[in-house]
Order: C-alpha cells, then structure tokens, then sequence
C-alpha cells in the first residue's frame, strides 16, 4: 500500500520473487511511481506499480527504452575499473534510475521530479539512489538462485 494525496493505493506487486522485489522499493520510496525488470531483448520480466500514478505499459516500457544506454555505461564502468554504476536521468516531469544487472538485464525506475538542485535535493537523490542500489542487490541475489 502507499499513500498518495490522503488516499491508499494497492501498489501492483508483479508476478513474481522480482515483481515483489520491486513493490518493495515502491513502498520504501515515496518518489517511485513503478519499476521493472527486463530482459536483453527488452522484454519484461517482471514489474511493479502505482496504478494511481502510472500505467503498468509506461513501466513495462522503461526497461526497454533504457537498455542500451545502461549497457553502454556499465561497460564504460566496468573498463574504467569502476565496478557497477547505477544511472539517474532527471527531467522536469520526473527522473528515471536503471542499472545493468548481471550483463544481460536491465534494472528500471520511474519517480517523481526532483524537488531541486538544493542540498535538500541532493539528499533525495541519495537516499533514491541507495534504495534503488539495495533493490538491484536483491535482484541480483534472485537471479543467483
């Protein structure tokens, strides 16, 4: 459940061990409209989302619209000897996180816009970033069985 304007929504928890990985993230971060799992065609493994916030089609999409640019920086990472990277892309009609997972998936959130580019900012950023680090964490523990 979350909250959202004085109402709760039941926030779409997938159909899987990731789907409810990621309404998990959802839950903890206030800014997460939805999140997904996808395959390196693109493909959706498993998703979450607020319906009241987004369509399960606009987060199913994300995965795909984000692979290569998340592959790419990952390699970039990786030949750089920086290890794993996450990605945040920020827009003024929200931000989007993803990450490469284990070199063929790829990890994808859609959240709220940033509310500046204060101190106060960036600390929202950071603590984004660190619960969507410890959700690919979990990803990555599930994909290993």
């Amino acid at each position: 459940m979350t909250h959202t304007r004085g109402r709760v929504t039941a926030i779409f928890s997938g159909f899987s061990e990731f789907g409810r990985a990621l309404a998990g993230f959802l839950a903890a971060e206030p800014a997460a409209r939805g999140a997904v799992l996808s395959d390196g065609e693109g493909d959706a493994i498993d998703f979450a989302y607020d319906p009241s916030r987004t369509t399960d089609l606009e987060v199913q999409l994300l995965g795909a619209q984000l692979d290569r640019a998340a592959a790419r920086v990952a390699g970039w990472c990786t030949n750089q000897g920086r290890g794993a990277c996450e990605i945040l892309i920020e827009a003024s009609h929200g931000r989007l996180c993803c990450a490469h997972v284990d070199t063929a998936y790829v990890l994808a959130a859609l959240l709220d816009p940033s509310r500046g580019d204060d101190a106060r900012g960036a600390a929202d950023a950071e603590r984004l970033l660190a619960g969507f680090r410890a959700v690919r964490r979990q990803i990555e523990a599930l994909l290993r069985g």
